[in-house]
């Protein structure tokens, strides 16, 4: 026994060794393997490692050199006013299911114009034998009774695809409300044309009670929230079913396509005339969109950038309008803020994994 562990002993030693060259190896070779990370990105870091990694959240600080050789832009921000508006918030619909009710009331519709055509067909066929009955019997009686049959068959069933025909013309209004119904079982050929292609969508946002007025007759300015071009919308209606949630009342609103696509969440800024209120104009380059938000870097002595949210959704000439948050004379980056994001982003997963 006591040889055994005079041998296993030396064995237990030359491990532990092992193990601690291997740890020490790791850890002064850490940065070598993030230096060769870093050159897959185009990084400020990457170039000049002066930049601080602790730092708060949403904060950037760069040393005056690397500041210098980042190129980093700053413009300063105007006063300005804008009319009182209310932000509503949405999405852009997906018009497949209306588009697919739509095909199945044509179809019924056919199939009722040919029901009509067959009734009517055999109801003169019917007047027809029952007058040649009266004249002297010259058709049986029974032709005559298998004709009236027929004829009382296929008005019942004129009737029945008269019925069918409106609850399907009902459940489209009780989904999709008056207005977008009418088009779906509207006859003209290119009634959801425009929908057909996205020149047009239909918004399905969430207004406050208060704000349904201003609605009607407005031309409302809405946007996807991730960012992009500025649509037109107009009221069409109030939806029959509400949002599971949502606090407000859920209208349509039908605007131009563009850049909206099906599933595509939008923000709009509906005008009270409420007077004015005063903000800054945010420099729409100076914007950049994060986890679905709009922000942008203001920047403060010492080379020190602060990520701020705004609201892009009121545009003014030259940018977003904001009423809080910011103050006018205040710089932000308009040159280098996505160098900047990156930045803070890698030094947040930098300091969680040597944390």
């Amino acid at each position: 026994m006591t040889e055994s562990r005079a041998r296993t002993l030396p064995l237990g030693i030359a491990l532990l060794v092992a193990f601690a060259l291997a740890g020490t190896t790791i850890y002064f070779g850490r940065d070598e393997y993030l230096q060769l990370a870093r050159q897959h990105g185009e990084t400020i870091v990457a170039q000049h490692p002066a930049v601080q990694s602790r730092v708060p959240r949403g904060t950037v600080h760069l040393d005056p050199a690397t500041l210098a050789a980042a190129g980093i832009e700053t413009e300063p921000l105007v006063m300005a006013s804008a009319g009182v508006t209310i932000e509503i918030r949405g999405v852009v619909v997906d018009l497949r299911p209306l588009i697919d009710a739509r095909g199945r009331h044509l179809a019924l519709s056919g199939e009722l114009r040919t029901l009509r055509l067959a009734a009517a067909a055999s109801d003169a066929e019917y007047q027809r034998a029952a007058a040649l009955f009266r004249d002297d019997r010259n058709v049986s009686e029974r032709a005559m009774l298998a004709a009236q049959v027929q004829a009382a068959t296929d008005r019942e069933r004129v009737v029945v695809a008269e019925s069918v025909l409106r609850n399907n013309a009902d459940a489209i209004r009780a989904a999709w409300g008056s207005a977008l119904a009418d088009l779906a079982v509207s006859p003209a050929p290119a009634a959801l044309g425009r929908f057909v292609d996205q020149r047009d969508v239909v918004l399905q946002m969430i207004v406050p009670e208060a704000s349904l007025y201003y609605l009607r007759g407005q031309v409302i300015p809405v946007e996807a929230t991730a960012g992009g071009a500025i649509a037109n919308a107009r009221f069409v209606s109030q939806s029959p079913a509400a949002v599971s949630g949502a606090l407000g009342t859920t209208v349509f609103l039908r605007a131009d396509g563009g850049a909206l696509r099906p599933g595509s969440r939008v923000t709009g800024h509906v005008a009270t005339g409420g007077g004015k209120t005063s903000g800054v104009v945010v420099p729409e380059r100076a914007v950049i969109w994060h986890a679905g938000h709009a922000w942008v870097y203001r920047a403060s002595a010492g080379g020190t950038f602060v990520r701020v949210p705004v609201t892009a959704s009121q545009a003014l000439d030259g940018g977003w309008f904001n009423a809080q948050g910011l103050e006018p004379g205040q710089p932000v980056v308009v040159v280098g803020a996505q160098l900047l994001l990156s930045e803070e982003l890698e030094y947040q997963i930098r300091n969680e994994n040597e944390d």
